[in-house]
This record gives C-alpha cells, structure tokens and sequence, in this order.
C-alpha cells in the first residue's frame, strides 16, 4: 500500500495528520530546517503522483501539497470502493476453472480476488473461502466436490484441503494422459430394469464420452468406477473407485 511505501522510505511526514481533524497540517520535525522540509513535502509529493492511476491523475496534477493531493485521492478512491466491491464479488461468485487452465493459475485468480477484497477490509474466513473455491470447479470435477464434501470433519470444509485435492487431482488427470475437463458428453445411459426374457437386473448408470483431444479415448463411468478406453488398442483401464453413475451424466 502506498502508506507502507512512504513510511518505509520516510516520506510520510508530510502527509501525517490526525484525521479525526479536518483541518489538521502536518508538523515539520524541529531539527529539520525550512529548505528540509520543502525538500521533504517535494519527495513525498514526487513519489505519490507515480502511483497514480493515469486514469484519475489529471483530476489532481495540479496539487502541489502532498497532503492536499492525500486528501484528493482519498475521495476519489472512496466514491470508487463501492463499485470495485461489486465488481469483485461478481468476480468471485463468476470464477470456473476453465478447460485448459492448470490448477496453480486457477488459484492464482481466486487468490488476487480475495487479497483485493480484503484491502477493501471484506474478509472471508477460511471456511467460506473453501465454499467459494469448491463451487469454482467444472461440472466434470464433480466427484471431487462431492468426495470432499462428503469428507469434510463436521461438515466444515478447508481451504488448504481443498487447495491439495485440486493439485492431486490434476496430477492424477495428467497422469491418465487425460483432461477430462475439456470431455464431451455424447451418449448417457440412465438405471434401468431387467431388460429382455433373460432379464440382466438392473444395471449401473454409465456415459460415453468423446474428448475434445486428438486422443483417440473414451471415458465411461459403470459400477462405480471411471473407465478409460483406448480405441486403437481396444485396452480398457480401471481409474478410480467410486459411487455408481456419479460425474459424467
């Protein structure tokens, strides 16, 4: 923050007032001279007016008191604080891990969304951040959600839990030399009865999926488990366990 920079290279003498009081100056230090000073309020003044959004610095290039432009800025930014919280918060509530996007740049937007919030002073805790990073995850990360979930100590969900399932679960992704998030859906079969004289009982929902890789691959969810068909070679292999006809539907 711009208080944090001018305190650190000692700048902010010229701008440190009581704000309760309006009409408070700035004190110049006693052993500091006259020509000191003005020296000091043209530094401070300098350094502020680099890091001011180009977008606003003409509504305040022609302060020439650092504390003058402080006070100027500070009532620009407010009028604006309403809007960027809502901007943000429909940010928030908007993010979807995209096809393609790997986990670490996925976080790295949900982290800049929740810092700038909380510069605005809007803070979630940790639990309704792991709530707003669940909720982030495509329809096809649906199992995870739902294991996560379902694991969760009282019900509570953390944000570093979460952080580590996404991070595994890519890796396992990668792994099978697939991304089932880029997936297609193109045939699903739903629980049926016994079908014919013979009768077969009934059988587990389970979907057929192309993807949208040159891989020539299959996917299919069928009594629990997450199958991955190699078409040129006709293999078929066993990915994970899970609750029957979940994900993929």
């Amino acid at each position: 923050m711009m208080e944090d920079l001018l305190y650190c290279k000692d700048l902010f003498d010229p701008i440190d007032v009581d704000k309760t009081k309006k009409d408070d100056m700035p004190t110049k230090p006693e052993k500091m001279t006259d020509k000191e000073w003005e020296k000091l309020k043209r530094k401070t003044l300098g350094t502020i007016r680099q890091w001011i959004d180009i977008s606003i610095f003409n509504h305040v290039s022609q302060e020439t008191e650092p504390l003058e432009l402080w006070r100027k800025l500070e009532g620009l930014y407010e009028r604006k604080t309403a809007h960027n919280k809502a901007s943000l918060i429909k940010r928030l509530v908007s993010l979807k891990l995209k096809p393609g996007k790997s986990v670490s740049e996925h976080l790295s937007d949900f982290q800049d969304i929740i810092n700038k919030l909380t510069v605005m002073k809007i803070v979630f805790d940790d639990e309704l951040q792991a709530l707003f990073l669940l909720s982030s995850l495509p329809d096809s990360w649906e199992t995870l959600v739902v294991s996560i979930s379902n694991s969760a100590p009282d019900g509570v969900l953390s944000l570093d839990v979460i952080k580590e399932s996404m991070f595994n679960e890519e890796l396992r992704r990668k792994e099978m030399g697939v991304d089932i998030s880029q997936a297609l859906v193109v045939e699903n079969r739903g629980i049926s009865k016994s079908r014919g004289p013979k009768g077969r009982g009934k059988s587990k929902g389970w979907a057929v999926v192309h993807l949208r890789t040159e891989q020539k691959k299959n996917i299919r969810i069928e009594r629990g488990k997450v199958l991955v068909q190699n078409l040129q070679t006709s293999r078929t292999n066993s990915i994970i366990a899970g609750d029957p006809a979940v994900g993929l539907s």
